[in-house]
């Protein structure tokens, strides 16, 4: 039988919690411009990675905050685009 430490069990809950929030922010960017959509999952990847280096960890958050930000502002022109071709 497998017995896990807390260690273990931790990482083990923050690789899931890390996944997890992978799909829910990359998912919205399937409607974006492929090149786009590759900037932003490269971007929050990147900073995911940098965040969980022993001395990166400000330049990661920085790095997954701008890849956020960009993604949020990509969809929110998107849905002005949108809103403004529905209405002519």
């Amino acid at each position: 039988m497998l017995s896990f430490g807390v260690s273990e069990a931790l990482l083990i809950l923050l690789t899931l919690f890390v996944i997890l929030l992978l799909f829910a922010v990359l998912n919205p960017a399937k409607s974006l411009e492929k090149s786009i959509r590759n900037r932003i999952t490269d971007l929050i990847i990147v900073g995911l990675v940098l965040f969980y280096s022993p001395n990166l960890k400000i330049a990661g958050m920085v790095v997954v905050t701008y890849g956020f930000g960009l993604l949020l502002y990509e969809k929110y022109q998107e849905g002005k685009r949108e809103a403004l071709n529905t209405e002519k």
